[in-house]
């Protein structure tokens, strides 16, 4: 079977004003088929690049679904961290017991006004419980996607931690300013 190049799978796949009663041929067919092959595998090859700069880079990476009410921690870091490498949390008030009680409020308002707002990036300095019961400080920051109507739907982003003496204060002074 003859492969076919970007530029004849692109052109092919742009012929879409096709009425019922012209149907694609068995060339134009294979044609868009190779494209979608070749655009599988490029997503696949930008997934794993991006988990391992993620593995790399010590970040975790976090997603939260405005539509399912699902809130989803994947990655290396958790792992280490003491939290299940993927974990999937149904419901606002479960995921949030995530985060440090005195975080919480502080948290809840960032989110609400990122989610009020058009802006596309969400920024928030928080406390992250581990298996342990225990605290970590990370950095979470994310971006959000809105539907056609400019509704946010989804936010995703990385958790980064903070390490070494003095991290409350360093922390403190980045939420003034943010």
């Amino acid at each position: 079977m003859r492969k076919f190049t970007n530029e004849e799978a692109t052109n092919s796949a742009s012929k879409d004003d096709r009425s019922v009663k012209d149907p694609l041929t068995k060339e134009e067919l294979e044609i868009r088929y190779q494209k979608t092959l070749m655009d599988l595998q490029d997503a696949r090859d930008l997934n794993r690049k991006y988990q391992l700069i993620l593995e790399e880079v010590n970040d975790g990476y976090w997603e939260l679904d405005l539509y399912k009410d699902e809130f989803t921690l994947r990655s290396k870091y958790y792992r280490s961290h003491g939290v299940i490498p993927t974990l999937i949390i149904q419901g606002k008030e479960k995921w949030q017991e995530l985060i440090h009680p005195e975080d919480r409020k502080n948290f809840h308002q960032a989110l609400e006004a990122f989610l009020d707002s058009d802006k596309k990036i969400f920024k928030f300095t928080h406390r992250l419980k581990t298996r342990e019961e225990e605290y970590r400080w990370v950095l979470a920051t994310g971006f959000g996607l809105r539907d056609e109507m400019g509704i946010p739907k989804r936010i995703m982003g990385t958790h980064t931690p903070f390490r070494g003496q003095g991290v409350g204060s360093g922390i403190k002074q980045h939420q003034k300013r943010t």
